[in-house]
């Protein structure tokens, strides 16, 4: 049985959350249309709400993990860059801070939340076979590849287009790879992303 299923932090939560972000989108859009006129405030609370909707879904998968009781440092670091990472966007969307290094810690805590979001996401597969495994852990190197491309970019300023390329190119062998696996994963029927 699950460690934490009692937790108020379990996919439900998020879920609902995702889902109660993008009506009230749509509700801003509405109120926008039927108003006639678009502000920076209402544009400011569509963006936060489409913000609020993103950190959501990236919360999912570490919460399903931390329902689970499995790899639990994962599923904390997951839960912590995504709260962090609306936090900090949903504070530049309202503030505006100017500083360069608000921007790059921003952008750096939210390349954690989607690191997190898609090794939480592969680590909810349980594949049986050796192939399956070996590409698992496969695509989650190439994904912290990236990840740490991308963070040492953006900290070391790189505007070196060929490093930006390796750091593209990375992104997509993660992605290619993830849905490898899940193919992988729904043929052989060994492994589910949903939660039990």
């Amino acid at each position: 049985m699950p460690l934490l299923r009692s937790n108020p932090l379990g996919p439900r939560t998020f879920q609902l959350g995702m889902l109660g972000a993008l009506v009230a989108a749509l509700l801003v859009i509405v109120a926008m249309v039927l108003l006639g006129e678009y502000t920076k405030t209402r544009g400011r609370l569509l963006l936060n709400f489409l913000v609020l909707a993103s950190f959501c879904l990236s919360a999912i998968p570490p919460s399903a993990l931390l329902w689970r009781g499995r790899l639990l440092p994962v599923a904390w670091a997951g839960l912590a860059a995504s709260g962090t990472g609306f936090i900090l966007v949903a504070t530049g969307i309202w503030f505006t801070p100017d500083a360069d290094s608000y921007w790059k810690t921003t952008t750096i805590v939210s390349i954690a939340a989607a690191s997190t979001f898609q090794t939480s996401w592969l680590l909810l597969l349980t594949p049986v076979r050796a192939f399956a495994r070996r590409l698992l852990w496969a695509v989650m190197e190439v994904s912290l590849l990236a990840a740490l491309l991308s963070v040492a970019g953006i900290i070391g300023e790189i505007r070196v287009e060929e490093y930006w390329w390796v750091v593209f190119l990375s992104v997509i062998a993660s992605v290619v790879g993830s849905l490898a696996l899940l193919a992988v994963a729904l043929r052989s029927k060994t492994g589910a992303i949903a939660e039990d």
